[in-house]
């Protein structure tokens, strides 16, 4: 399977030398993102092999619409993607995720399957009197000094996090994949990107209107 990540010189240089790249653990907000890695390595374990037992994964491209990946827009370059690398895997070494689903977990937001779902979770919340910020807090432990620790809230964060599964998927136009490493013998190719005013391999960026797309309500529009 065709492949993309977005990766440093630094990050180049080593697989280069070693002739194989895996995550420099030092590169991760392990404060902002601790609660999803866990997530995410928690389920890579028990599917695919960790043969150099890392700590994180790498993320990749696996499908963008008819693309591998978003195309380059006119902005800011991302600090750090300084190399577009092309590569292989098979499948089976892949985690793959749909990207509009993955921003649920960003938010320790529930994942409905159709809009009477949808509709139900958020009258039990409202009935509970759970807050989509008190959701939030329970994961984003860098914005928020405290979250609730109440029963009845531990238990939806429960509900909430076993609906997570529905983003390991390949039916969407846009998945993203996690994988544990990558070898130079599967390296198609390196493209340097020198240009300052693109912005390339994210789709989280503020458009011409000032906002960034939310891929939450992306996503329920697509529910019946």
């Amino acid at each position: 399977m065709k492949l993309i990540t977005f990766q440093s010189k630094e990050a180049l240089k080593f697989l280069i030398n070693n002739g194989y790249l895996i995550c420099d653990d030092k590169y991760v907000d392990k404060i902002k993102s601790d609660s999803v890695y866990k997530w995410v390595i928690q389920k890579m374990n028990k599917s695919i092999p960790n043969k150099e037992n890392v700590n994180y994964p790498l993320w990749c491209w696996v499908k963008y619409k008819k693309y591998t990946c978003p195309p380059k827009h006119k902005g800011p370059k991302i600090k750090g993607y300084d190399v577009k690398i092309t590569f292989h895997k098979n499948e089976k070494d892949i985690f793959i995720t749909d990207y509009r689903r993955f921003s649920f977990l960003l938010n320790n937001a529930f994942i409905p399957t159709t809009l009477k779902e949808k509709e139900y979770f958020e009258q039990k919340l409202k009935k509970m009197n759970i807050t989509n910020d008190e959701l939030k807090a329970f994961i984003r432990r860098d914005k928020y000094k405290s979250h609730r620790t109440d029963k009845s809230f531990l238990n939806i964060c429960n509900e909430i996090k076993e609906s997570f599964d529905k983003c390991i998927t390949n039916d969407s136009d846009i998945l993203q994949g996690c994988i544990w490493s990558i070898s130079i013998d599967e390296v198609e190719k390196i493209e340097f990107l020198n240009d300052e005013n693109y912005i390339n391999g994210s789709l989280n960026y503020i458009r011409s209107n000032g906002h960034r797309i939310n891929w939450r309500e992306d996503f329920y529009k697509k529910l019946k």
